[in-house]
């Protein structure tokens, strides 16, 4: 297949070669005409010369010839400097008197074999013939045909060169946008981009760039969502692997008996336990990811509140829990969630913070969106932990948990169209904030994590 440079190259002269041809035709033909009627313009007012009919008058233009023909047929030549009337002579004795006695009635030119002739009878009754060779002008027509082919080959010639200097320059930018592909596909740099420029072919560049933009975002977050898979399955495998490393090991013991049965199955029986809520909470996870419809309804978050308060009360009832929140307060959302958003954020607290440490649940409303937030007095959290609070089997100092708790609580405002944050500082205790939508519409942003303080006050 010829290549888009040769193909363009080829219509363009083919192009240009046939205009030529019909300009030469068209040419050609006009000056023929131009000529002939130019000859018959002539040879009528040679006709009309009253000295025509007498013999031996030199009355023709130079290069024509006067026949004189008798009614019997007989002609002979009169004048004309024509060094050679034969052919002339020839073609009259063919065509007979009654041709030219007809013509001269009409007073028309008319073809004399290959030349123009006007005949005009005269007083005596004989046919008086000017005849004018066509030779000159089929040599001038020759002459234009061949200037008009030498010419238009120069001029081909040339312009083939500048067209293909013109179209390799134009057609440069897509070789160039070709060797930038190939460089993708090769060495697989998405970064690459091709060169723009305001002509069409800069605007598909353009179009093109904006395409490897796409493809670069897809595939760089494509590698981090594989690569968040591979440190969950890593971070699950070492998580799952703790419990069962101890059930195996209590079960060696009892069998060597190392450790009587009341222990080993205390201890079987808690790590089992442990084992049981890790797989459930990573199943939680996977169902949030999935994107599992919410049974939403109009919620009195309030009232989950006070529940969570009192069941966190029952289980901790040395720890001083305060309730900030108004009589009632409702919200689209699913009630199951939103209680174990509070169970996680209040377990959080328990986790995290010594026994006794002062803890508020606060709720508020804001334009178009409620706010529950949990906040303790306790030691808070380096910056470089807060980060992560939010990260997937990120265990905090001291902690001993999952690791999940606060992972699902994002997921779980992040299914609502709501958004997780998180204040702390060293000394200074630790706040979680979860903003949810109140009539369920979608809010901007999903899960923020580890902002200064005075960024999350900025938010309230």
């Amino acid at each position: 297949m010829r290549s888009l440079n040769a193909r363009l190259m080829a219509g363009m002269l083919a192009i240009t070669a046939i205009g030529m041809v019909l300009m030469a035709l068209i040419s050609t033909a006009a000056l023929r005409g131009y000529l002939m009627h130019r000859v018959d313009g002539q040879l009528q007012a040679v006709r009309k010369k009253p000295a025509l009919a007498r013999v031996g008058d030199s009355v023709a233009p130079a290069r024509y010839i006067i026949l004189n023909m008798a009614p019997d047929g007989t002609v002979r030549a009169v004048s004309g400097d024509d060094p050679d009337p034969s052919a002339a002579l020839e073609q009259a004795r063919r065509m007979g008197p009654g041709v030219f006695f007809d013509e001269a009635a009409g007073g028309r030119t008319f073809a004399m074999g290959g030349m123009r002739a006007v005949a005009r009878v005269g007083p005596r009754g004989h046919a008086t013939i000017v005849v004018a060779p066509l030779g000159e002008i089929r040599a001038s027509l020759a002459w234009l045909i061949v200037t008009e082919l030498l010419t238009s080959a120069v001029i081909l010639g040339v312009l083939a060169l500048l067209g293909r200097w013109l179209i390799r320059r134009g057609l440069a930018p897509l070789s160039r946008m070709a060797t930038t592909a190939h460089a993708i596909a090769s060495g697989g740099d998405l970064r690459a981009r091709m060169e723009e420029s305001p002509s069409e072919v800069g605007q598909l560049a353009g179009a093109i760039n904006v395409m490897l933009g796409r493809i670069e975002q897809a595939f760089v977050a494509r590698v981090r969502s594989e690569a968040k898979v591979r440190e969950f399955a890593a971070d699950a495998s070492h998580e799952l692997r703790t419990p069962l490393t101890t059930i195996r090991g209590y079960s060696e013991l009892y069998e060597q008996g190392a450790v009587d049965a009341d222990e080993a199955m205390r201890r079987i029986s808690a790590e089992s336990e442990r084992m049981r809520r890790l797989v459930e909470e990573l199943l939680e996870l996977a169902r949030l990811d999935k994107g599992s419809a919410l049974t939403r309804e109009h919620v009195d978050l309030a009232a989950l509140a006070r529940d969570a308060v009192a069941d966190a009360t029952a289980v901790e009832p040395e720890r001083p829990l305060t309730l900030a929140a108004p009589a009632h307060l409702t919200a689209l959302a699913d009630e199951g969630r939103i209680r174990q958003v509070l169970a996680n954020l209040l377990a959080n607290v328990r986790a995290h913070t010594p026994a006794g440490t002062p803890a508020t649940v606060r709720l508020a409303e804001h334009t178009g969106s409620v706010v529950i937030e949990v906040a303790d007095e306790g030691p808070g959290m380096a910056p470089e932990e807060a980060a992560r609070a939010f990260d997937r089997f990120h265990h905090a100092s001291g902690g001993d948990g999952s690791g999940l708790g606060l992972a699902i609580v994002a997921a779980i405002a992040a299914a609502h169209g709501g958004r997780a944050m998180l204040r702390s500082s060293p000394g200074a205790g630790t706040g979680v904030r979860v903003e949810l939508p109140r009539g369920g519409q979608v809010l901007e942003g999903v899960v923020e994590r580890g902002q200064p303080e005075e960024d999350q006050r900025g938010q309230r």
